[in-house]
């Protein structure tokens, strides 16, 4: 049994006569234990998704069903139960600035009815949990971004959810606090057993904890699967597109910007962990006698695996080009054309 499933989800919204359908028949499965993410562009539908997936958004057609349970089907009581166990973080972190730490942590136990006690020493060890123990009686504004979403992190982990939604929770982070809250979540994950569902318009994101994702565009799935089978070959416009995104946006200092190229082909090339040793490019340079251009290139950890791509500009003629291709493909290297 998935932990969540998505069937034929559709969602609508009127505005001012107006019918804007921001999904469309979306079909995942979420299994238990899983970190997955849910990646798209702005707009693309996946935060009103997120919203779905706990009922703070009634999807217009369609089921969700969270460990068994088909949340359309319960009354308002029985689905404020459920939620209880699906917690929720978001960008804005949303603490209580007049209160400190614990006591914000604290809060949903006191709403559940916990003796104040017994609701400071879960927050406290919490605290401890994210790495904050010292900042028991730290405001808000006292913290960093990234020291308020641990304590966002902490009280959504007071109720002891089953699965935890984060919704872009880390885009306005600096790089290094990004990567910090993803280990973070990912230690939750494992030692805690939660399942972990990530929003994000960011590869990079994507890439460096979960295990599966879905890319959702213009309110369509598009594609599904293991990330690294995705990162490797991406099917979807929309999967290329934001992997060459998150390529572009990497300041390596490398040729000029792909678009400008007009001469030969462009390709897009995975190394994977078999084809990392041999000097790849340049032994093909020196067999072929023909000058290759490295347009960008970066590497990155996929799924806890090192994956490095490249995007290479090949010679104008083509019986060159589809030779160096086929060299490239027979040691193991995942080639790819590469559109403007």
């Amino acid at each position: 049994m998935s932990e969540i499933e998505v069937r034929h989800l559709s969602k609508s919204f009127t505005q001012k006569d107006l019918k804007v359908d921001a999904l469309s028949d979306i079909n995942i499965n979420i299994e238990k234990g899983d970190i997955y993410g849910i990646i798209g562009m702005s707009g693309a539908g996946k935060s009103t998704l997120v919203r779905c997936l706990n009922y703070l958004e009634r999807p217009t057609d369609g089921q969700v069903i969270v460990r068994g349970q088909e949340l359309g089907s319960l009354s308002e009581k029985e689905l404020r139960q459920a939620r209880m166990k699906i917690a929720m973080i978001f960008q804005s972190f949303n603490l209580l600035q007049q209160k400190n730490t614990v006591d914000n942590i604290s809060f949903p136990l006191k709403i559940q009815g916990f003796p104040m006690k017994e609701a400071r020493t879960k927050a406290k060890e919490l605290l401890q949990t994210v790495g904050l123990a010292d900042k028991a009686k730290s405001y808000p504004s006292q913290l960093s971004g990234g020291q308020q979403q641990r304590v966002a992190i902490a009280r959504a982990l007071a109720c002891d959810p089953d699965i935890l939604l984060c919704d872009e929770a880390t885009s306005a982070l600096d790089p290094q606090t990004t990567d910090q809250i993803l280990e973070l979540i990912k230690q939750i994950n494992e030692t805690m057993g939660i399942t972990v569902v990530i929003i994000t318009h960011q590869m990079a994101v994507i890439q460096k904890v979960c295990n599966r994702v879905a890319i959702i565009e213009n309110g369509h799935l598009v594609e599904e699967g293991k990330v690294i089978d995705i990162f490797s070959h991406p099917k979807s416009r929309a999967a290329k597109e934001l992997i060459l995104r998150d390529i572009h946006g990497e300041p390596h200092g490398l040729m000029d910007p792909i678009d400008e190229i007009t001469e030969g082909k462009k390709i897009r090339i995975v190394f994977t962990a078999n084809s990392a040793f041999e000097p790849v490019v340049s032994n093909m340079i020196l067999k072929f006698g023909q000058p290759v251009n490295i347009l960008k290139a970066n590497t990155r950890n996929v799924g806890g695996v090192a994956k490095g791509d490249m995007i290479l500009q090949l010679p104008a003629d083509r019986e060159t080009r589809l030779q160096m291709e086929d060299y490239l493909r027979e040691r193991g290297l995942d080639v790819e054309e590469v559109t403007d």
